[in-house]
């Protein structure tokens, strides 16, 4: 069984927004982007802005959809298929949740740095989204949640 979510960043000029999730939730302690489950009768992109506007009080504006990885685990967990979307405004002022602690901007030339605070898999498709170009692919964790094998590839069309 999977699980359909979808995952929103800020793209605006050379800067990217991320939250810092809370330590206390699941995949907690960690740099990342909003998102969440897929509700019935919702679109994805429905999804990506009550997703957005529960986790920081903003309304992500002009939404282009830029990916889908299907994350898989050698755990107990669901596979994630996840579609990502880059919104290159937002309305409204952010605001702590019981989700993100904390809100960062982010250089995207200086992404690297803060690799090691992130989810494991982003280190390869957020070069891709930074770039704007569309990608997709799969990743898989191993029961203590490393990347043991990937594949995430350029793409013209997420079709």
């Amino acid at each position: 069984m999977k699980r359909i979510e979808t995952l929103l960043i800020v793209h605006k000029h050379s800067k990217i927004l991320l939250g810092f999730k809370n330590p206390g939730k699941k995949f907690g302690g960690k740099w990342n982007g909003f998102g969440g489950g897929l509700e019935d009768g919702e679109s994805l992109e429905e999804c990506a802005i009550r997703e957005t506007y529960s986790e920081t009080g903003i309304i992500p504006k002009n939404l282009e959809k830029a990916g889908k990885i299907l994350f898989k685990f050698k755990t107990d967990e669901h596979d994630h298929e996840v579609i990502f979307y880059r919104a290159k405004d937002y309305e409204g002022i952010l605001d702590k949740s019981k989700d993100f602690i904390e809100y960062g901007q982010f250089d995207i030339k200086e992404l690297e740095k803060i690799y090691d605070q992130m989810m494991p898999a982003d280190r390869f498709w957020l070069p891709l989204f930074v770039q704007e170009k569309m990608f997709k692919g799969y990743v898989c964790f191993d029961s203590e949640f490393k990347v043991v094998s990937y594949e995430i590839n350029e793409v013209s069309s997420l079709n």
